[in-house]
């Protein structure tokens, strides 16, 4: 079994830019593509996500610093620290139900493409984490591989078929032809942030403010730019943090570039996918016609709207002050705060790219993920300690936001819990 265990975490541990051209060329192959086309594809595919990869780093590294001085400066005083996502995904991988759940999700995925119950092709293994995570926590609870198989099938089975649901939406706002985001962390909120969407269409007033990128830039002109969007944004949550003036210039600047860079990977990207895209599509219409197929990827896919970004970047202050007035939240938002991109993309594509409404929308989340985040707060420590993982000085508890970020995944924690105390299964 620990053999199995260092086989999966390899596999993992040589990430997404080596082995997504790898699944590519394969995948390419297999649907009658030319050698050298695969091979280009595969590569392409390789270098876009390298290249999101180091435009996504620049982000974290340059609002990691700003939001830990934030905490820092306004003196929160909060007992459960996030220590961010590797923390979760650390603790998902690290059991002995990985390989079991694995096999479950992978199986379930193939089932449903099979009988026609999902368009989504799932080759996004790496964020089988967050079904692992739940599975993980459900069997150190309750010891049963049954209830931890089963939640990861329920769990993985509605994001395939909310990957489906939101794939117009998200090639038409995100620009993603083909493709799909079964990501819990992120499309899971399509079941909070389109209703919010459905509620703000009825208040008079309200729902005729319009925050475009064309409204924006069309009111504001070159201030309304993706790239001064995100020079100002930055800058102004590192003043707010009280850093030095060339540190201020650095953020605002950095995520001027994030804003700027992430569109030319995501097209690279999707230039990349296009031969697979339309060899699936020819595929499925010589055997099953009239049948569609996505390919499922990371969320990471898609941050390239400058207002996901901004809508984040806006998050950041809201998350803090919420953690501070939220009676009855222990969470101090830390790490994740510079992840909080791939937590709001719903904050933004049910409204069509309205920032006024992805604000809204990111602050109903991040009150979510927070009681989640003090909820998860026991479990993760136990897990944790378990684990060999040290407790930050000062803090009684360690959680992260990425996994109250995957709220649904925790009714079916607390379902399974409740079915092992009834049955006993």
């Amino acid at each position: 079994m620990e053999l199995v265990l260092e086989f999966f975490k390899y596999v993992i541990d040589m990430g997404t830019a080596v082995v997504m051209p790898l699944i590519i060329i394969v995948l390419g192959l297999g649907l009658g593509v030319k050698f050298s086309q695969a091979i280009r594809a595969g590569i392409t595919v390789g270098i876009a996500f390298t290249g999101l990869n180091i435009v996504i780093g620049l982000m974290v590294n340059n609002i990691s610093p700003v939001a830990k001085a934030l905490v820092e400066t306004y003196g929160f005083q909060l007992t459960s620290i996030d220590m961010g996502w590797p923390v979760g995904a650390t603790l998902a991988w690290g059991t002995i139900v990985v390989p079991f759940v694995f096999v479950a999700i992978l199986g379930t995925n193939i089932v449903m493409l099979a009988m026609n119950w999902t368009k989504t092709m799932d080759v996004d293994i790496w964020n089988y984490w967050h079904a692992l995570f739940t599975a993980s926590i459900i069997y150190g609870t309750t010891n049963s591989f049954t209830l931890a198989i089963l939640s990861s099938i329920i769990n993985m089975a509605l994001v395939f078929k909310l990957a489906d649901w939101t794939q117009k939406d998200c090639q038409e706002v995100l620009g993603l032809e083909g493709v799909s985001l079964p990501h819990i962390q992120a499309t899971s909120w399509a079941l909070i942030d389109y209703p919010i969407n459905w509620a703000i269409d009825r208040i008079p007033g309200i729902k005729n403010i319009r925050w475009t990128t064309d409204t924006v830039q069309e009111k504001l002109g070159i201030l309304g730019e993706p790239m001064l969007i995100g020079l100002m944004i930055g800058a102004l949550l590192a003043f707010f943090a009280h850093m030095p003036l060339k540190t201020i210039l650095g953020v605002g600047i950095a995520v001027s570039a994030v804003l700027v860079l992430l569109p030319k990977m995501i097209s690279l990207l999707m230039e990349g996918l296009m031969v697979i895209s339309e060899a699936t599509s020819e595929f499925m219409n010589k055997r099953f016609p009239g049948r569609e197929v996505y390919i499922g990827l990371d969320a990471a896919v898609g941050i390239g709207h400058p207002f996901v970004v901004a809508t984040a970047l806006i998050a950041i202050p809201i998350t803090l002050l919420l953690a501070f007035i939220l009676p009855g939240n222990t969470t101090l938002p830390i790490a994740d705060l510079s992840v909080l991109t791939f937590f709001n993309i719903f904050s933004i594509v049910p409204s069509k790219g309205n920032l006024f409404r992805g604000i809204i929308c990111a602050t109903v989340n991040s009150t979510i993920i927070l009681y989640l985040a003090t909820a998860g707060a026991p479990l993760m420590t136990k897990l944790g300690i378990a684990a060999g993982l040290q407790i930050p000085e000062g803090a009684a508890q360690l959680t992260c936001l990425a996994v109250g970020a995957q709220w649904y995944t925790w009714l079916t924690y607390w379902g399974a819990v409740a079915l092992h105390g009834l049955f006993g299964i």
